[in-house]
């Protein structure tokens, strides 16, 4: 059973999702192809015994209707019959086009594939506290996976070559983008930190949060915020973890000020060792925490600083 990977790129280098994706199929098949997608002139992405296609885009132009049709080409072309994308924008978008194209539906929020009889996929609900089984029979499986559902693969992918570019071409359908706004990054990255400090209503109000990035700064660890937070307009949403937002996985996970809302614990509960500190002790926060503070982080975080 081959098995391709839609692949994605993130700072020129094939990203973390991907090669998560990547280390699972392996548990399925021998047969392993990535497409990865993207519009960077010089990308890092082969892995050792895989072959690594490039699908080249404009970032001028929304064009993912091609990359769905290039990708549609590829996998007749070898034979494909189950495809993985992980559940990010660009992950779900070609999903649903390949899900039209094959008539197919596209199984989401996916977090584990047992392929050893049946091809069954494990699917969490209800925030994740209730988990259900689907068997795929379709002859072409499209699977959505949700980030940090399995380790990446390791790999020493600093030697690149591409097997393959392809270069989507101009459509009809093809919409230019005005404005590309693209946030400067600075710091440990959200999705790959080893250690995050989350930030919730909580802290007040949003001038406040300056001594979150105080920490955040001492420890070498990336930001995260509620969605409470987002709407409110004190962070941009690229900050946002939890079911609507980013799904993080780090050594450390300190929540300072957050109750523990279920679309909260969805993105973090699965973070290797959990802090939190909430000035309710009753807070659903510390029904998962291994180490509780209760405390206001007005008054905990400025002496933890000071202590460090």
């Amino acid at each position: 059973m081959k098995v391709l990977i839609v692949g994605e790129i993130n700072e020129n280098k094939i990203s973390t999702n991907s090669l998560e994706l990547i280390n699972k199929a392996k548990d399925i098949s021998s047969e392993i192809f990535v497409c990865t997608v993207g519009s960077s002139e010089k990308v890092e992405a082969q892995i050792e015994g895989i072959e690594c296609t490039y699908i080249k885009t404009n970032q001028n132009i929304l064009s993912t209707h091609s990359v769905a049709d290039a990708i549609k080409e590829f996998t007749d072309l070898h034979s494909i019959k189950v495809i993985l994308c992980s559940s990010t924008y660009l992950g779900r978008d070609i999903a649903a086009f390949l899900s039209a194209d094959y008539d197919s539906a596209a199984v989401t929020n996916v977090i584990d594939i047992d392929a050893s009889s049946a091809f069954t996929v494990t699917t969490a609900i209800n925030g994740g506290k209730e988990l259900y089984t689907t068997d795929i029979e379709s002859d072409i499986k499209i699977v959505v996976i949700r980030p940090k559902s399995f380790a990446p693969i390791e790999s020493e992918i600093s030697n690149i070559t591409i097997d393959n570019i392809l270069v989507i071409k101009n459509s009809e359908l093809d919409v230019k983008i005005e404005k590309l706004n693209i946030e400067e990054k600075s710091g440990p990255q959200l999705e790959d930190a080893s250690l995050v400090i989350s930030a919730g209503r909580g802290l007040g109000e949003a001038k406040n949060l300056n001594i979150i990035n105080d920490l955040a700064f001492k420890l070498d660890a990336a930001v995260g915020a509620t969605r409470a937070i987002v709407d409110a307009g004190w962070v941009p949403y690229s900050y946002q973890v939890g079911q609507t937002g980013k799904t993080v996985k780090p050594d450390i996970y300190i929540a300072c000020g957050i109750s523990g809302a279920t679309q909260h614990q969805v993105g973090m509960k699965d973070s290797k060792y959990i802090i939190a500190i909430n000035k309710d002790e009753d807070a659903a926060i510390f029904q998962i925490a291994d180490l509780g503070i209760v405390g206001d982080v007005h008054q905990v975080i400025p002496q933890l600083i000071n202590l460090i």
